[in-house]
């Protein structure tokens, strides 16, 4: 190809390009996931949530010798096992076979509180770190590590008995257990309580944890793509586990348990964090963001200048941002 060619290609390129910017600047359906995406992006929120898919994944076994301790002390035998079986598809390859020998033990449930407090206490940590950064908070006004501990000691106990009630909830519609009998109508409803649950346990975690006075109707949007991206997630993980992956933890064994809890986690991270971008983006108005190139709109400034300003360690600190003037929306 010769060189006139590969520049007439490059310049149709970005003619088609710029007209799809240009659309997505005039439509607001539009241009809020893209600049949701570009944020995600340039926070570089992948990596928060590997930081908390990894302690996620120390603390759901004690929360799961609870909720199996729990089961013991309130179900009966066959309900128990069938709300198990379902509890355990929605927890990738965990065998429910393996929980089946656990009853109400007042022991179990001192260990599986304490530990789930001790391991449960750094996943909290690393959430509120991560909303934080979502929401550009400079260092200097992020909170004391007491202060950390108190909040999220207040996290686990409510939001944390929330996730538990949910899956109880989501565990017995599913597994169809005669003890409650419900026909099609009862499923649907059980399950829309499960997701208003999920939501109302989003909304309380974005304003428990982010160190910025937000109102419910600021994180309200984001508690809702959170909280049915978490319901979603569940069922098919509850889907693929059932139809395609059952044998996967016989023939792999503790690898296939260990990397797919992993990925399980960090989806639940990933969609978390989705959810609080979301609400940065309505609440500091961070769109339209221009889709390449040099920053052309005041969204763009604007995030651009928190990316800085968020960097102040000291609150006597001073960050000041400047773009040349023809870039200047």
């Amino acid at each position: 190809m010769s060189e006139h060619s590969r520049e007439s290609v490059a310049g149709r390129a970005k003619a088609g390009l710029d007209r799809v910017d240009a659309v997505q600047r005039e439509h607001k359906s539009l241009s809020v996931p893209v600049a949701v995406v570009r944020k995600f992006l340039e926070d570089q929120s992948t990596n928060l949530a590997s930081m908390i898919a990894f302690w996620a994944f120390f603390s759901i076994f004690p929360l799961f010798l609870v909720l199996i301790t729990l089961l013991g002390f309130f179900v009966p035998d066959n309900p128990k096992t069938d709300v198990l079986g379902h509890v355990g598809q929605m927890f990738p390859l965990l065998d429910p076979a393996t929980m089946q020998g656990f009853g109400g033990s007042v022991w179990a449930l001192v260990l599986g509180l304490v530990t789930a407090l001790w391991s449960g206490l750094a996943v909290v940590r690393a959430t509120q770190t991560a909303f934080n950064s979502v929401w550009e908070l400079p260092f200097h006004a992020r909170p004391s590590l007491p202060e950390q501990i108190g909040r999220s000691v207040l996290v686990l106990v409510t939001i944390g008995l929330g996730l538990v009630v949910s899956t109880l909830i989501s565990g017995f519609v599913s597994s169809g257990t005669d003890l409650l009998n419900l026909g099609w109508l009862g499923r649907i409803l059980g399950y829309a309580v499960a997701i208003v649950l999920d939501i109302g346990l989003f909304v309380a975690a974005f304003r428990i944890l982010t160190d910025r006075e937000v109102s419910t109707r600021d994180v309200l949007p984001g508690a809702v793509l959170s909280g049915v991206l978490f319901w979603v997630l569940q069922t098919l993980s509850s889907l693929i586990i059932s139809r395609y992956l059952q044998n996967a933890q016989s023939t792999y064994g503790t690898f296939a348990t260990v990397i797919t809890l992993l990925w399980w986690f960090y989806l639940q991270s990933i969609i978390t964090l989705l959810g609080a971008q979301l609400n940065v983006v309505l609440k500091d108005r961070l769109h339209p963001r221009a889709l390449v190139g040099a920053p052309e709109t005041d969204a763009d400034h604007r995030a651009y200048e928190s990316y800085a300003e968020e960097r102040a360690y000291h609150e006597q600190e001073r960050v000041d941002t400047e773009f040349p003037p023809e870039q200047r929306g």
